[in-house]
């Protein structure tokens, strides 16, 4: 019989607790939710369950990221980032078949290694056999602050390899080819939404007038295998009527589940620092007096004609520990010309659907 001890581990570890409920016995799921969680206000992860018996792992769901990876025990105790992490043996599951071809990838200054391997991934009520996946030999220090124990890639198909999302609709009965991202806005709590698959889920969109927000949908680019769109511009308001703009000319924009930073080109986030009046903290992160995050100035994203307008307490991220509090803006500075990252800043205030069927990326204010 199920107590309470096995009901808070099965929801912990993300199972739905809609499996437990009476269902008839002709019916089938068309769609399903993956439960996200939220670590420290930077990270969004999921659970997964991996290989033959199973091994949970904490995933960040990626729309940035085509390619699924997990730490493999071949990560030794000399790469620091594989430290206190879950790691992947593939010598202990017996669904797991050899690929064995090498995996090198940049993220930022930093290189990724690995090997591809095949294993059976099982999320909520859904399951895929044969996930190829690299298992991760060397991750960057930096992983070392992160709570997720790998990726698994939300992005398009580029090669004859398919992505997790499309291995889901070639072996369920997932009846769309879309899915839908909510990130919760409570800061203060560990919840950090959901992914829907297959659907989208009405009670996430703001509604008004008794009627939910019209959702404004992008076309993509799906060549890089992200789900990448045109910006038309960015405000940043300093009063009602003085607006100084960014993106003059329109620019490429990515949408980004994987961390909480709003990325874009130095010279331009460079100036929103001046403007918000940040000043450098480390590792490329800025700070701002938290007595004045109310009052900074709206920055607005116009995509689509229409605006998305995000206020100082959602581009800033507060941070506390016993009487001490920080806080970090959410914009980071890189080297790329005419590409912004939009993350959970941005996608937690705004309900995005990703469909693959139509090429399209939707965005309506959250409820």
């Amino acid at each position: 019989m199920l107590n309470s001890d096995n009901l808070n581990f099965l929801t912990e570890h993300g199972y739905s607790l809609d499996w437990f409920k009476p269902h008839h016995k002709n019916h089938t799921r068309t769609n399903d939710s993956i439960a996200l969680y939220r670590f420290l206000d930077t990270e969004f992860y999921g659970k997964i369950v991996v290989g033959s018996p199973g091994k949970t792992f904490n995933m960040v769901f990626d729309t940035a990221w085509r390619d699924s990876w997990i730490m493999s025990s071949d990560c030794t105790w000399k790469k620091i980032g594989c430290w206190i992490h879950n790691k992947y043996n593939h010598g202990g599951s017996s669904s797991y078949r050899a690929n064995g071809a090498k995996f090198s990838a940049k993220e930022q200054e930093y290189t990724l290694e690995g090997y591809y391997s095949y294993d059976d991934f099982s999320i909520a009520h859904s399951k895929v056999e044969g996930q190829l996946f690299v298992e991760m030999t060397s991750v960057p220090y930096t992983y070392l602050f992160s709570k997720a124990d790998g990726v698994i890639g939300m992005g398009f198909k580029t090669d004859s390899n398919n992505p997790f999302f499309y291995n889901i609709l070639n072996q369920t009965n997932i009846s769309k080819p879309l899915f839908s991202i909510y990130l919760n806005r409570d800061k203060q709590s560990n919840r950090g939404g959901n992914i829907i698959l297959g659907a989208i889920d009405e009670k996430h969109i703001h509604v008004t007038d008794k009627k939910p927000d019209q959702i404004t949908y992008l076309p993509v680019d799906k060549s890089s295998g992200w789900w990448q769109f045109k910006m038309d511009r960015i405000d940043l308001a300093i009063t009602k009527d003085i607006l100084i703009t960014y993106c003059k000319n329109g620019c490429s924009a990515i949408a980004d589940s994987s961390s909480n930073n709003i990325v874009g080109p130095k010279d331009e986030v460079e100036k929103i620092f001046k403007q918000i009046h940040a000043t450098e903290l480390f590792f490329g992160f800025y700070k701002v007096d938290c007595d004045t995050v109310n009052k900074l100035p709206r920055i607005h994203f116009i995509i689509g004609g229409k605006n998305f307008t995000l206020k100082g307490e959602n581009y800033v991220q507060k941070l506390s520990w016993n009487s001490f509090m920080l806080c970090i803006t959410s914009f980071v500075a890189s080297n790329t010309t005419n590409l912004w990252v939009l993350g959970g800043a941005f996608l937690s205030e705004f309900y995005s659907i990703y469909d693959i069927e139509h090429l399209q990326l939707g965005l309506v204010k959250a409820a």
